[in-house]
């Protein structure tokens, strides 16, 4: 069995996986939130606050937190994205107390000091800051400006710094309030460790938080019937850029045939951008492609960096590659290849118990129906070339979004390029 779930008093659930090969045990709280939650005046909150949540409880200081966890041996982080935040701790089997005493402490009891908020508030504005010097990880930020345009997706998790200025302890507070609470929480656990006794420390550390309301937020609805465009000016050695089309949501059985499509257009050093662009032309050092989904809509993105010089001759090469892709069914060796490396990721990846703690929680916290491994390892397997050569037609001949870092003086061949039919 893949794993077992719990369901706490206050409908919080504790969703687990005993795994007798680990010395140590993942825990992990997962909160139903994230940037798409918010509103625009403040956006960035939920990231915030899991910056906060390190810098002290009603209980514990900063150096008393880290101590607890890294005195027993362990680590701890978090993370935030678009639709959830994730506090974790990995620590060896006989301190899993510790680890959800740590847990639950820092989600109950937030300090919210302002000394710290405002300290925070500078580090976040760096970080910023840090990422718009960064143009490989800029553009995908522009990409997301224009493909989700006015809506909370298209904003960078981070926040802006207007609506950083707009965050304070009341409101930090009343995120805690709204979004810690037993319906939007999920405790999930993998690793070593004694299932009765899992069970006894959740409700123990966790029994006490208020049940309240599952959250929500604004659907997504594409509006857009023509390519749209997001270029920054800026100096640089290359030029960055990222080529998006609208795909499918989280549950949508299609995504499967498209994450193979993605493995074949260059989702590896065995795919067909990197062979064309890079390894037959020399046109770029990196390039590939990845999708991404969300509860409602998702996304099948292309990117790369590259001299100007190379710019439009890369993008025709892609162009190419997308139209033969829609055109002609890919080769059955190709598509067992591409299979194969899916399915040998996805078991390898869940060799660690973090990954296999994060991946069962995801699960539960953002989808209606959780796959099983077998079934994900089914879905991906049964993916044929006609179901790859449909996705394709579906999602590349529609109206593409492009994102650039560099010089705008190519705006006429990069548009000739993307909109020929």
């Amino acid at each position: 069995m893949d794993w077992k779930i719990a369901n706490l008093k206050n409908s919080m659930q504790v969703i687990y996986k005993q795994r007798s090969d680990c010395y140590s045990v993942s825990t992990g709280i997962l909160v139903r939130c994230g940037s798409r939650y918010e509103a625009p005046a403040q956006a960035g909150i939920s990231h915030f606050v899991e910056h906060l949540l390190f810098k002290g409880t009603r209980n514990r200081s900063a150096r008393e937190l880290k101590e607890s966890i890294e005195g027993k041996g362990g680590s701890f982080n978090a993370f935030t994205g678009e639709e959830i935040i994730c506090y974790y701790v990995k620590i060896l089997e006989p301190h899993l107390e510790t680890g959800l005493d740590i847990l639950s402490d820092m989600i109950k009891n937030p300090l919210f000091a302002p000394e710290e908020i405002e300290k925070e508030r500078n580090v976040i504005l760096e970080e910023i800051n840090m990422y718009r010097d960064f143009p490989a990880r800029y553009v995908f930020e522009l990409l997301d400006n224009v493909m989700f345009e006015n809506h909370p997706l298209g904003t960078s998790i981070l926040g802006t710094t207007e609506s950083l200025k707009n965050i304070n302890r009341q409101t930090l507070s009343s995120f805690v309030e709204n979004y810690h609470v037993g319906k939007n929480l999920v405790l999930s656990v993998s690793g070593r460790f004694d299932e009765s006794k899992l069970i006894e420390l959740s409700e123990k550390f966790f029994n006490s938080i208020a049940e309240g309301k599952k959250a929500g937020f604004t659907p997504f609805r594409n509006e857009k019937n023509s390519p749209a465009y997001n270029i920054k000016l800026k100096e640089t050695e290359q030029c960055h850029f990222c080529l998006g089309f609208y795909a499918y949501p989280r549950e949508d059985d299609r995504r499967f045939a498209l994450n193979v499509a993605n493995i074949i257009l260059g989702g590896n050093m065995s795919s067909r951008l990197f062979n064309e662009v890079r390894e037959n032309r020399g046109l770029a050092y990196d390039i590939r492609s990845h999708t991404k989904s969300y509860y409602d809509t998702g996304a099948a993105i292309i990117s790369a960096g590259l001299i100007p010089a190379n710019l439009t001759e890369s993008l025709k090469v892609i162009k190419e590659q997308l139209r033969i892709m829609t055109e002609k069914n890919v080769a059955q060796e190709e598509l067992e290849r591409a299979k194969e490396y899916l399915v040998s990721q996805f078991l390898m990846g869940l060799e660690d118990p973090l990954e296999y703690m994060l991946w069962m929680g995801e699960q539960l916290a953002t989808k209606v129906k959780m796959l099983s491994i077998n079934e994900v390892h089914s879905k991906i397997r049964s993916v044929t070339e006609e179901d790859v050569r449909n996705v394709c037609n579906d999602i590349f001949q529609k109206n593409p979004c492009f994102a650039m870092i560099g010089s705008q003086d190519r705006m006429n061949e990069i548009t000739k390029i993307l909109e020929a039919e």
